[in-house]
């Protein structure tokens, strides 16, 4: 009886022992955090985001060509940030800040914290950042497709947000 229990193998069981290759295999995503909490503060922005708004980059912060070479962000995908994402980055800022949205700050710092922990945990495993922004983005929208659907732009601001003001990724306060 115990010689059978330890020979489980996973090959196609679906009781004790299951495959746990399958799970990442169907996902194929290597990044997992609670996305709830994000999901909330995008569907609230969504309702106050203006879609053409100035760049404006008021910020003391860490030189983006440095962050990107810690972070081995590429030149192409920072580009694309400041041309694609930019542009919301102070509506978010402000929207954050704002009295009312105390709670939705909140869930926004425990993402950012669950984030830089297991982006830390499992930097190792992707060559570039683009890589982990591709795999949140594709975590959040899996898991929110029905609520999200509509807003998967935002996805990508947030994450640009996030990286842009230092709260994922490696390279200091900005």
């Amino acid at each position: 009886m115990l010689r059978n229990k330890i020979n489980i193998d996973g090959n196609g069981n679906i009781t004790a022992g299951g495959d746990i290759n399958l799970t990442f295999q169907e996902t194929n995503i290597p990044l997992r955090f609670f996305d709830e909490d994000i999901k909330e503060v995008i569907l609230k922005f969504s309702q106050v985001a203006k879609h053409k708004v100035e760049v404006t980059d008021e910020v003391n912060r860490i030189k983006a060509e440095v962050k990107n070479q810690i972070n081995l962000l590429s030149q192409e995908y920072f580009e694309s940030i400041i041309n694609g994402s930019m542009c919301y980055f102070q509506q978010i800022e402000d929207f954050l800040k704002a009295p009312r949205n105390s709670t939705l700050l909140k869930m926004y710092e425990d993402t950012i914290f669950e984030l830089n922990q297991i982006i830390t945990i499992r930097r190792d495993e992707f060559k570039k950042f683009d890589y982990i922004f591709e795999c949140l983005y594709n975590f959040i929208l899996t898991n929110n497709k029905a609520e999200l659907k509509t807003d998967r732009r935002l996805i990508w601001v947030m994450l640009h947000y996030m990286y842009w003001k230092c709260d994922i990724g490696e390279g200091g306060e900005c």
